[in-house]
């Protein structure tokens, strides 16, 4: 199974989102609307490449 992106796009995109929550943390921003959508998505897009849905951290 390979979880490499498809296309360069795809990974500009992770990379978007990561430096977006990168951004507004190291800002201090934690508290905001922003971070939590782009929180809940990195997440969830991190759930999903790793095949860890429905599954809870021990």
């Amino acid at each position: 199974m390979d979880n490499a992106p498809t296309s360069p796009a795809l990974g500009d995109a992770d990379s978007s989102l990561l430096e977006g929550l990168f951004q507004l943390a190291v800002n201090g921003q934690t508290q905001s609307w922003e971070f939590d959508q782009i929180d809940n998505e990195v997440y969830a897009r991190l759930l999903s490449a790793y095949g860890a849905e429905g599954k809870k951290a021990a």
